[in-house]
């Protein structure tokens, strides 16, 4: 076991953190992740991470911790103890319940760092523990949104606005899924979210996502601001994609 090891380690960052008057980031990490010798330097790159993806989602939502966030780095047969043989091997983290972990088995990347805000995300607009007001296509969203613009994307890919004018015109891009265990595709959440940054702006829009994380009902939300019902909004998507 390592416990002691991640319990020191968890210290260090809990102190950093107050010094800095931050809310702490409570990062913990296997032992086995790194050899004796390699332990400072892989400590400094998994926390360089994810005080960045905490960065860019809190600068991008405007929301910030309100409570201490624990990041736990497993090692990848841990991760797939707890989560799964398929996401051992083909997810990067994971928020869950107020905490994000972290796959150890991958490569600490431009790709895996867009996990990680995109993980990030999901834990800031989780900030009054009300992420589950807000429909799934918004959130989901949100968190896609953010995790391509640090891979350096700011718009659709041209691949990307081929899949979602197919899914407009074979009519399965909408209705965008609201919530629960339903599927969906990230794809199609993301470009609704661009969509109605675009349309609205994004200070605008992220009135409706606080007004709704707040307590007031995303429809009422939505057309208070906007306009729009949420009938409205999917024609209007399924539009914007037509003519990308």
């Amino acid at each position: 076991m390592c416990i002691s090891t991640r319990t020191v380690l968890a210290g260090i960052v809990l102190l950093a953190a107050a010094r800095a008057g931050a809310v702490p980031l409570e990062i913990t990490w296997d032992k086995d992740l790194a050899f004796d010798y390699d332990r400072e330097h892989y400590q400094r790159e998994i926390q360089s991470i994810v005080e960045d993806s905490y960065s860019r989602a809190s600068e991008e939502t405007g929301f910030t911790l309100q409570r201490p966030l624990k990041v736990s780095v497993l090692t990848r047969e841990r991760y797939e103890q707890q989560f799964g043989t398929g996401p051992a091997w083909t997810q990067g983290a994971r928020y869950q319940r107020g905490a994000i972990y972290m796959n150890g088995g991958n490569r600490f990347n431009d790709t895996f760092a867009g996990t990680m805000v995109h993980e990030m995300t999901h834990a800031v607009l989780d900030y009054r523990g009300t992420v589950h007001r807000l429909p799934l296509w918004l959130n989901e969203g949100l968190a896609e949104r953010l995790a391509w613009k640090r891979k350096g994307l700011d718009d659709l890919a041209p691949n990307q606005k081929t899949q979602v004018q197919y899914a407009g015109r074979t009519g399965s891009l909408v209705p965008l899924p609201s919530w629960g265990n339903m599927t969906f595709t990230y794809l199609h959440c993301y470009a609704a979210v661009l969509f109605l940054e675009k349309k609205v702006g994004k200070d605008k829009m992220m009135t409706v996502v606080r007004r709704t994380l707040e307590g007031e009902a995303f429809e009422r939300a939505l057309d208070q601001e906007t306009r729009m019902s949420v009938a409205d909004f999917e024609h209007e998507f399924v539009n914007w994609v037509e003519h990308l």
